[in-house]
């Protein structure tokens, strides 16, 4: 029977990667709490990290998706408009991230894997209510194509960074977003401007992180209606 132990991931999950698709660090931050799930061989199987508060000391950028209307009675108009607007609406809350399964398993067992991990950290944060935020997030990569391309990138933070998004997450890490929000525009942005492509991708799930996203919705998460600012992905996020 598996068993979930709470501990760092440390070398034995060296190159797995993540529900965003980066590898997984070895050592979790401070005050961040990891749990392994491991096998009947005591052979680990998958990790996720589990995040007190968020955004505290460097700052979480999302886009929150929306909508603006347009109306007029006199003129007959009336016009939805879906919207992009930056912004920091999950600073200080819970996230579960970096949840990743050893290479060589199938999607039915990472899902499952995932599922008792998530269903792990739940039990803790409810053992331990005073701890952490209101909300548990949790981010999925976005969408790529086939030569690997985030459209949204290509059709949004592309225009405002022209260097590699890639090189710069592996770089700068997680604070690798909040340097790119410092160039992003603050005002609302309409779908409408973006290229097709962009706009479907926005709030999809990339392949690194369907599994993920299959055991989170069996965990009671949903989308929040926020989306990463460099590829696009959904965050998902449960009322705690």
């Amino acid at each position: 029977m598996n068993a979930v132990r709470e501990q760092a991931p440390a070398d034995v999950v060296a190159g797995w990667l993540n529900q965003a698709g980066v590898a997984v660090p070895a050592e979790p931050d401070a005050g961040d709490v990891g749990l392994v799930l491991v096998d009947p061989q005591d052979v680990p199987i998958a990790c996720l990290r589990l995040r007190p508060r968020i955004g505290l000391a460097v700052p979480r950028y999302s886009y929150h998706l929306g909508r603006v209307v347009h109306a007029a009675a006199e003129l007959n108009l009336f016009l939805a408009q879906q919207t992009l607007l930056l912004g920091n609406d999950h600073t200080g809350e819970s996230e579960l991230s970096d949840l990743a399964c050893a290479p060589g398993l199938s999607e039915a067992q990472q899902v499952e894997a995932l599922k008792q991990l998530v269903r792990a950290a739940l039990e803790r944060i409810q053992a331990q209510r005073q701890a952490f935020g209101q909300r548990l997030i949790v981010e999925l990569a976005g969408p790529r194509d086939a030569l690997g391309r985030s459209p949204v990138w290509q059709g949004l933070g592309g225009m405002f960074y022209s260097g590699d998004p890639d090189a710069a997450q592996a770089r700068f890490g997680e604070a690798w977003r909040s340097h790119l929000a410092a160039l992003l525009p603050r005002q609302t942005l309409y779908l409408s401007f973006l290229h097709e492509a962009a706009q479907a991708a926005l709030g999809q799930v990339g392949a690194p992180g369907l599994a993920a996203a299959q055991a989170l919705r069996a965990c009671g998460l949903v989308f929040s209606q926020h989306v990463r600012i460099d590829d696009g992905g959904p965050l998902m996020e449960a009322c705690l």
